[in-house]
């Protein structure tokens, strides 16, 4: 029977019984310590720019800071061609340990790198390195953990059960802005900028220690057992195989094309509220910590939902409000005098549709393809894609204000939004019931 034939047959995953707490954390925890990592920078950079980053000025200090930020991205593919395909070979849980202690050292050495006064351009040259090598850790986590939780996952609950790692995102947003705030609030500035600043980052350092320790007792899949039980795997064969599924290839990277809706909403609508609707920063940071709190609540409840009426429901949805209600919400933002209610709604709505999507997503993308080439299949184009339209997203909406205001910024979301809802109705299929075994 062929790799095709073999996902449509609904034959449960036996359920994990006595670590079943440890297992879930476990699967998730390292992508709770990926997004803490690029949120602590994302909150800090304008702390210790001038320390790494010396300029003529304070702006070029932290543009130069954020473009350190951005070539996280670039590590993303490196990581997701090197990692998918090995975790492929020998096994989820060797590779989610790697992908954790790698970045931890990537938070270790931004905590310890000396400043600029002490090592000259040694200082930025190391930042760098830093987030390339989280970067490529980020390239590997989400692809092994999403594979991980979901192989683990009874049909059933599968959605549910892997619910916690797109949780964890929201969670990780949370615990940075609460770590970032009571850090700047504990310490004088001249000890913030000193030594303040690093504390975070060691935090983040012990989280993956943590995070190792915690993978280390955890077991291996059945799903990848059964299949290295039965069969020889070869790294070569792996990536050949991706070339099997190039439909499903490509609706993972359509997919991942919404992630410019999430960066715009939990990530750079406060800083959009306050260019174009002059609203105070604390009001911005209190309503994105309440889209968060939504965030959170709707991911369990939608994957749960999903896993009685199916995947597509939710991608059709997701796709459908933000394609109609782009516009509207982001046009109530563009008023000089901009409130605090009007900017907490537009952030809470729009948080609940990304969690629509959210929601099923990973499951989907493991539904999509058989086990021996689930993780690179996943990865590759998960990363390649996170690279093109994540990073690029708070610029590229930035841009596309300064030439048009809301209606281009809108534009470029409803497009990806019209791509997403033909694939969706063309080429994507309703995975609830597959078999991953």
């Amino acid at each position: 029977m062929s790799d095709r034939a073999d996902l449509h047959r609904i034959d449960p995953l036996p359920a994990v019984s006595g670590r079943r707490g440890r297992t879930l954390i476990g699967g998730a925890i390292g992508h709770f310590i990926e997004w803490y990592d690029w949120g602590i920078y994302g909150f800090l950079a304008g702390v210790f720019a001038a320390q790494m980053f010396p300029a003529d000025n304070a702006t070029a200090s932290l543009i130069a800071s954020f473009s350190a930020f951005a070539i996280g991205f670039i590590g993303r593919p490196i990581g997701a061609f090197v990692l998918s395909p090995l975790a492929d070979k020998y096994g989820r849980r060797r590779l989610l340990s790697v992908s954790i202690v790698l970045a931890g050292l990537g938070s270790l050495v931004i905590a310890l790198c000396p400043t600029y006064a002490q090592i000259g351009l040694a200082a930025p040259s190391i930042i760098i390195m830093a987030r390339l090598l989280q970067g490529f850790s980020a390239g590997g986590e989400y692809q092994i953990a999403i594979t991980f939780l979901n192989e683990h996952a009874s049909a059933r609950h599968r959605a549910l059960a892997a619910s916690p790692q797109q949780l964890s995102i929201g969670l990780a947003v949370l615990a940075a802005t609460a770590v970032s705030s009571l850090t700047t609030a504990a310490l004088p500035p001249q000890e913030l900028t000193a030594w303040g600043w690093r504390l975070p980052f060691l935090l983040g350092a012990l989280l993956s220690l943590f995070g190792f320790y915690l993978r280390s007792g955890i077991p291996e899949t059945p799903a990848f057992e059964n299949m290295k039980a039965s069969a020889e795997i070869r790294l070569g064969s792996i990536v050949k195989s991706i070339r099997q599924f190039p439909k499903e290839v490509f609706i993972v990277f359509v997919v991942q094309m919404n992630g410019v809706q999430y960066y715009l909403w939990l990530i750079f609508l406060p800083t959009y509220a306050n260019l174009v609707g002059h609203l105070d920063r604390t009001s911005g940071f209190v309503g994105s910590i309440l889209a968060s709190i939504a965030y959170c609540l709707g991911v369990p409840i939608f994957a749960a939902i999903s896993d009685r009426i199916g995947r597509k429901p939710f991608l059709i949805a997701a796709a459908t409000c933000f394609l109609v209600f782009t516009y509207p919400l982001l046009s109530l933002l563009a008023v000089p005098s901009l409130g605090f209610a009007t900017y907490a709604f537009v952030a809470v709505v729009g948080s609940i549709f990304v969690s629509l999507n959210n929601a099923v997503l990973g499951t989907v993308f493991a539904e999509l393809f058989p086990t021996r080439v689930r993780t690179s299949g996943i990865g590759i184009p998960y990363a390649v894609c996170a690279a093109i339209f994540g990073g690029t997203a708070p610029a590229a909406a930035t841009w596309l204000q300064g030439i048009g205001g809301p209606l281009y910024i809108a534009l470029y979301v409803m497009a990806i939004c019209l791509i997403t809802l033909i694939t969706h109705l063309a080429l994507t299929p309703e995975t609830r019931g597959r078999s991953l075994d």
